[in-house]
């Protein structure tokens, strides 16, 4: 008899509170939070990166990979009741940022801001040291959630590592894909070279090819369980109208791989600054903002010059600053909206490629009304979004949104493109939508939107409302966890694929 789901173990290169570059670690953290608030077993385990400390040593595992031995230490800290396990290892102590080199680890200046060369090397071992560290931990979880292409092998490491003992013969394991795009798939190269990198036999990863190669999302889906992050990016990925995942979605529709699309949830408490909001209106948030930032910038944000202007509404534009996240097309807007009549200020904030990165930088030397502040602060982040009246999400392809959500419950009403999770949002309702295929779309939103702030300010004050009572009506995590990942995790647990591949 299968047990109930009680013991959970997350898998996931962020979190919040300890590594953070984009919506993923809010939504580990959420869901990690939330299955303590009811009472589950829940361990997070993540790279320890060169900017965390280390936590009380536990135990050393020894990781064999193709022809290679690496050494890993364990250690255990905790985040607000969730028990943390750091994975320690050169390659991922030596890394000052969690996806990029900076300029305190770059091999040469050109790098900085550019990927690391040992990403696949890193995720590898990550998956597989995360498997010796369950086993030597020494309980049976009952699910084990991984998260992104990062993760997308652990099944087939819990069919090595655990196959003689039978210890994961109840354990189910999800994959929860945030981000399908080509170049977060995390493949591997083509059998022979993933064989010798993983150390798994090439007769097992022929089943993970996909264009001639192995891809870790391919062998979640077929030796796990696989979900997305919105029932919209999933239509998207498994009919091809999503065209910037290649033929994953083809691939996964062929094998009979189901994709369960569930919404991110959010926990409001991480995100309510009281003192702050109790400020009351938009105008005084942002001259108290405005003061702060005059007088002592925020830990860990770069501010490029120039003060925002408490007078006037803020539009924020606040993610990874990627290619994906449709920072090109907010750049390609005229400065002044076209001749808008009315003031505004644009505050980008976040960080990501380097050269998306000095565009910005660019764009605030030149103009007085739009501004840039790069790095992440939490404090920050929630005074920002709070002050704004609007959060801009111009997004090529979006799995789910999560800024949408934390403007609405901080009253910044969205204004997004149309794509995969960002649909959720009503026109003019809780929110402002444009069609993905509408290039005027976005400059359209955005004059519309200020118009209103400035002359229809009770219209906007309603969309408000409906944005927070949507929020606490669907979107907090204990309730995506009852309707969407509860019974998913249960549903591993039973179907447990890596387990009836090994028998």
């Amino acid at each position: 008899m299968v047990p109930e789901v009680f013991r959970v173990w997350l898998v996931s290169r962020e979190i919040d509170g300890f590594a953070g570059a984009g919506g993923l670690k809010d939504v580990v953290r959420g869901l990690a939070d939330s299955l303590i608030a009811m009472n589950y077993d829940v361990t997070v385990i993540i790279p320890r990166y060169g900017f965390i400390d280390k936590g009380r040593q536990l135990y050393k595992v020894e990781v064999p990979l193709g022809k290679n031995t690496h050494y890993v230490d364990i250690s255990e800290t905790e985040l607000s009741g969730i028990k943390i396990h750091l994975l320690d290892a050169p390659c991922f102590s030596s890394k000052t940022d969690i996806y990029n080199y900076t300029k305190t680890d770059a091999p040469n200046p050109e790098n900085i801001g550019k990927g690391h060369f040992d990403a696949n090397d890193m995720n590898v071992l990550f998956q597989a040291a995360a498997i010796l560290d369950i086993i030597k931990n020494g309980i049976s979880p009952d699910v084990i959630h991984g998260h992104d292409g990062h993760t997308g092998l652990l099944p087939l490491y819990m069919k090595k590592f655990g196959e003689s003992t039978g210890f994961f013969k109840h354990t189910g394991v999800l994959v929860t894909i945030h981000n399908a795009g080509t170049a977060y798939q995390q493949i591997l190269g083509d059998l022979s070279t993933a064989s010798e990198l993983t150390g798994i036999a090439a007769e097992e990863l022929k089943d993970c090819l996909l264009d001639s190669r192995v891809n870790p999302l391919i062998a979640a889906g077929v030796f796990g369980h696989v979900n997305t992050v919105s029932p919209g990016y999933a239509r998207e990925l498994l009919s091809g109208t999503d065209t910037f995942s290649g033929s994953l979605g083809a691939a996964y529709k062929s094998a009979g791989i189901k994709l369960k699309g569930i919404y991110n949830g959010i926990n409001p408490d991480l995100w309510l600054n009281k003192p702050f909001l109790a400020l009351g209106s938009k105008k005084n948030r942002r001259r108290e903002l405005s003061r702060i930032i005059e007088k002592e910038i925020f830990r860990g944000i770069y501010h490029s010059a120039g003060k925002p202007n408490p007078e006037v509404p803020w539009i924020v534009f606040h993610g990874r600053l990627t290619q994906q996240k449709g920072v090109d097309a907010i750049l390609d807007l005229p400065v002044d909206l076209e001749g808008f009549a009315g003031k505004f200020n644009f505050i980008f904030y976040g960080q990501g490629e380097g050269a998306i990165v000095e565009k910005l930088h660019q764009r605030a030397k030149v103009s007085s009304d739009w501004f840039f502040f790069e790095g992440y602060n939490r404090d920050f982040t929630v005074q920002l979004i709070a002050s704004a009246s609007f959060v801009v999400v111009p997004s090529m392809w979006e799995p789910c949104g999560q800024i949408d959500m934390i403007g609405q419950l901080l009253g910044a009403v969205p204004i997004v493109r149309s794509v995969g999770g960002l649909k959720k949002v009503h026109h003019r309702i809780n929110g402002f939508k444009y069609s993905s295929k509408n290039r005027q779309g976005l400059l359209k939103n955005l004059k519309m939107s200020l118009n209103w702030e400035w002359k229809k300010q009770g219209r906007v004050s309603l969309m408000r409302r409906r944005a927070e009572n949507v929020i606490y009506g669907r979107r907090i995590w204990r309730k995506i966890l009852i309707r969407g990942y509860l019974p998913l995790y249960r549903k591993a647990q039973r179907d447990n694929r890596h387990y009836r591949c090994s028998s």
